[in-house]
């Protein structure tokens, strides 16, 4: 029982392949808008999803419990900071499109999103290195399997993510507007990535209370 209750929720939290990149999507959404996917997207999309499923899943049903605790945390924390990645890329790029279409905004727009991306920085090499430890700490994987599950999760959000055809919103008002989420992203993504800087030990603990 304890067993099929932690396979669940490690399945439910491979999902967060996949909805990380709504997420990180809802949270550049301010930037542009979104065509709608062809076929052939969300056909790619989620075959992504599906093989990435698979290989998770043929690993997970080979580790004791406590072994499949740990690989589902280090699942999760790279899924986080793989969404942060992708929405600091996402305004780094909707900062730059904003600045030059608005040779005035430019100033406020560049030095807003050179202190976002400090603080964010900042907390993404915390959670690297977390990560890094995290992988390095445990022998139920070879670090090439492990290297393998991240890039399936990274080709996952990217194909995902692709099914979204970007058009920049650049008027000033968007942009203004978007001057206005800063605060509210930048907390979010530091929300996200504290989460990912706690150790195996204390997350445990944290559960067993």
């Amino acid at each position: 029982m304890l067993f099929r209750r932690i396979t669940l929720s490690a399945l439910c939290a491979l999902s967060l392949g996949v909805q990380g990149v709504a997420f990180a999507q809802d949270q550049a959404a301010d930037t542009g808008q979104h065509n709608a996917p062809s076929q052939s997207q969300q056909e790619l999309a989620k075959a992504q999803a599906d093989a990435m499923r698979g290989y998770v899943g043929d690993i997970m049903k080979k580790l004791e419990a406590d072994e499949l605790n740990h690989f589902m945390v280090l699942i999760v924390n790279y899924n986080m900071f793989s969404m942060v990645t992708n929405v600091r890329d996402s305004i780094k790029g909707a900062v730059n499109e904003c600045s030059e279409n608005n040779k005035e905004m430019r100033d406020q727009l560049n030095s807003r999103f050179e202190a976002w991306d400090e603080a964010v920085s900042e907390g993404m090499e915390e959670s690297r290195q977390n990560i890094e430890n995290l992988g390095l700490a445990q022998d139920y994987v070879t670090q090439d399997e492990l290297k393998m599950v991240y890039k399936m999760v990274e080709a996952t959000r990217k194909s995902d993510g692709s099914q979204f055809n970007s058009i920049p919103v650049t008027t000033p008002e968007a942009c203004e507007f978007m001057l206005s989420k800063m605060d509210e992203t930048q907390n979010s993504m530091l929300l996200l990535l504290r989460a990912t800087n706690q150790s195996y030990p204390a997350i445990l603990q944290k559960n067993q209370k």
